[in-house]
């Protein structure tokens, strides 16, 4: 017997979100007997989808564990698809047997709460109970204040920390719009900065886009969630880089996530003065291209040191891009740049891709937030006329993408 529309709509009335927790799934059917370690790919109040190497009966009652948090509860198979390979799976909802925040994800969407809990066995409420003893329950809200195609700047109290791996959840009436991303800056007590990553970009940039024609239609504030993305591996958190077509940035330039990238180089008044002032489409430091040869020296990915002689594609007051790098660069690398009787450290914020236009590319922004180290060349530029030039050229987008 096919699932019944009451039963596939019980299954989805809560906000789904795409994480990955190990969890051991058990038979309670004698006659059915099996156990397997498998991950989530989907979860929310009402279940969750996982994967597994056998195909299950419908309907079965199984016993469902996150054995890392020691933790269980009940749940029925609801759904069976067949994703074929070599060997075989099958993908398979299952359905709680008591809705609720089971997966102890802290800051959960608001309609995870539910309203109308059928009454728990006595083995899952003392769980629950051992679960809130343990830790109890926070609050955190979100308030968008900034977004663009490729990063958004979220007001809270409790940031979470630089390099965290997320997923947001930002609803605005009814319909939701997932994004995954990493924190790449963080201020206590304010808020903090999200670049949007994901192996399918594309897809991902066309929902940004989507949801901010939504966000300027509508004049409802958005619900917002935004939670730790799991990994595959317990205890282990992948840190994204930029996103893989990163380097269509530079097709159109996209300030809030220059300054998002750059954010961790300047102090918490500078990066606020600079995102008021992109609100308003202006930037505090103009990009100048300019093409001048700097001394590079430090340390790539390795180890290895590097010691070369690189030229600057484009310069502002407190970056600058740099092509023709050898060696393998990470976003957070420290390096110096020397140029005359000048020698300054400056932080990776951005590094172009392999195998596109853009690899051998980085951009890098000053440790130093008052640094002087391009003053002299800025202020000849600018009395020579070239910097309104130069602006001109930015406006098509050229060296987007990059710290300024």
């Amino acid at each position: 017997m096919g699932l019944s529309e009451k039963t596939q709509q019980a299954i989805r009335r809560s906000t789904r979100l795409p994480l990955e927790v190990p969890v051991l799934v058990t038979s309670l059917n004698a006659a059915l007997p099996f156990s397997e370690q498998c991950n989530t790919t989907l979860v929310n109040a009402h279940g969750c989808g996982v994967i597994v190497p056998r195909v299950l009966a419908q309907g079965i009652q199984v016993r469902l564990e996150i054995v890392s948090a020691k933790r269980h509860t009940t749940a029925r198979v609801a759904e069976v698809v067949p994703l074929g390979g070599d060997p075989e799976t099958w993908l398979v909802g299952l359905e709680l047997d008591v809705p609720g925040n089971f997966w102890g994800i802290e800051y959960a969407p608001t309609d995870w709460k539910i309203e109308e809990d059928p009454s728990p066995t006595v083995e899952q409420q003392a769980d629950q109970e051992r679960s809130a003893t343990a830790k109890p329950a926070r609050s955190r809200r979100w308030r968008l204040t900034d977004i663009s195609a490729g990063a958004c700047y979220l007001e809270t109290a409790a940031p979470f920390p630089a390099d965290t791996p997320v997923v947001l959840s930002i609803r605005v009436l009814t319909t939701e719009c997932l994004l995954e991303g990493v924190v790449r800056v963080a201020h206590a007590q304010t808020g903090m900065g999200v670049e949007f990553t994901g192996a399918q970009a594309h897809d991902q940039r066309a929902r940004v886009e989507e949801l901010i024609g939504r966000l300027m239609s509508s004049r409802e504030v958005p619900r917002i969630f935004v939670g730790r993305k799991e990994d595959r591996k317990e205890g282990q958190h992948a840190v994204p880089g930029p996103a893989p077509d990163a380097v269509q940035d530079a097709e159109s330039s996209d300030p809030l996530l220059e300054l998002v990238r750059e954010g961790p180089s300047l102090t918490v008044e500078q990066f606020l003065n600079d995102l008021r002032a992109q609100r308003l489409g202006k930037r505090r430091d103009p990009r100048i291209d300019l093409a001048l040869p700097v001394l590079l020296t430090g340390a790539d990915i390795s180890g290895r040191p590097l010691d070369q002689r690189v030229m600057t594609i484009n310069i502002s007051r407190r970056g600058a891009l740099l092509d023709g790098i050898h060696g393998m660069l990470g976003a957070g690398d420290k390096i110096s740049l020397a140029r005359l009787d000048k020698k300054e450290q400056f932080r990776v914020a951005w590094v172009g891709g392999e195998n596109t236009p853009a690899a051998g590319q980085v951009g890098v922004a000053a440790v130093d937030p008052n640094t002087l180290f391009w003053d002299e060349v800025l202020e000849a530029t600018a009395q020579s006329g070239l910097e309104t030039a130069s602006l001109r050229g930015n406006d098509r987008g050229n060296g987007g993408g990059t710290p300024h």
